[in-house]
């Protein structure tokens, strides 16, 4: 069996995250447009108008679609053969496709990294991604380490492409040292990997206040106390595998991919600022807990998300749909 695998965007991230964890997959090429010559072609998210034509020229060639990040990509999957997602949040939305669905996880291709916890004066809390998941912890993570940061000496070190925080905010913590690293490859071993705590804030903030408004809250038995919680389609587990491959705990966010896979010791989920607090605070008090949690959950990212494992597994279902 002969892949191909094709993108307009090579630099985009997520590009070049599915490149790196495709790159020893056995019959693999990478940008080839001679499709006669695969059996089984797979296109980034991005290219997803170019299969109409495709499929058309080359019926008998098996088609996937890579991470398909919006609703508009919904047209083209009548012409593909099956798609290629991350997380059970994407599975779920794309189920309306009626194609087969192949379970992913790709991220930034990092080496293992071996971290003994010590007790120390200062803890590091680490956080990569983008802004928008910075700002959205403004109301549930920000207040939880603004009191913690008056009982322990604590850093709070974050990387992300762009300029750095001015301080003022809303998500900037108060009794807290704040370090910005800009967004690198390199920087995740070089300074990410200093974090001795991952925090992964992924949820976004959304108002629920219409429910109030509603003549049927009798009926839904509608509380102040309810949890309401917005996520996007495309979260995935990818950043809180990243910590796990540095062998640094991590509290996350009430999302599924958390809560499928950081149970059991592997991670902690919290959604109210006193959740996050119990959480943290429990790993900032103990370098035992906090090494006894990094080992959980980087045995569980090399048994579940390791390239290898994930790519004998892809070949299985290609086996079966080309």
């Amino acid at each position: 069996m002969k892949i191909v695998f094709n993108t307009s965007q090579p630099s985009a991230p997520c590009s070049v995250f599915y490149i790196n964890a495709f790159k020893n997959l056995e019959n693999i090429t990478f940008f080839d447009h001679d499709f006669g010559s695969y059996d089984v072609a797979l296109f980034m998210t991005y290219d997803h108008f170019l299969i109409k034509d495709i499929r058309q020229q080359f019926p008998d060639l098996k088609i996937g679609i890579i991470d398909p990040r919006s609703s508009e990509v919904l047209s083209s999957t009548q012409y593909c053969d099956f798609i290629i997602i991350d997380s059970i949040e994407m599975e779920d939305f794309w189920r309306v496709s009626k194609k087969p669905i192949f379970r992913y996880v790709e991220y930034p291709d990092i080496p293992y990294l071996k971290k003994e916890h010590k007790k120390k004066d200062k803890v590091v809390i680490g956080y990569h991604g983008n802004k928008i998941h910075l700002e959205c912890m403004a109301c549930n993570v920000t207040p939880a380490l603004s009191e913690l940061g008056e009982r322990y000496n604590l850093e709070l070190l974050i990387m992300y492409n762009g300029s750095p925080p001015s301080g003022n905010e809303m998500w900037y913590p108060s009794s807290i040292d704040v370090r910005h690293v800009p967004w690198s490859m390199e920087n995740y071993v070089n300074e990410l990997s200093k974090s001795d705590i991952g925090i992964v804030p992924n949820n976004m903030i959304h108002d629920d206040s219409t429910k109030l408004l509603t003549t049927t809250n009798s009926s839904f038995n509608y509380s102040k106390d309810d949890y309401s919680l917005r996520f996007k389609m495309p979260s995935n587990p990818g950043r809180f595998v990243i910590f796990g491959k540095m062998g640094i705990p991590v509290v996350a966010d009430f999302y599924p991919s958390a809560l499928q896979y950081l149970q059991n010791g592997t991670g902690f989920s919290a959604h109210n600022p006193a959740g996050w607090h119990h959480c943290l605070e429990q790993l900032i008090a103990s370098h035992e807990l906090r090494q006894k949690m990094g080992i959980a959950l980087q045995s569980l990212v090399q048994e579940k998300f390791d390239f290898e494992v994930q790519n004998e597994k892809l070949l299985s279902f290609l086996r079966s749909v080309a």
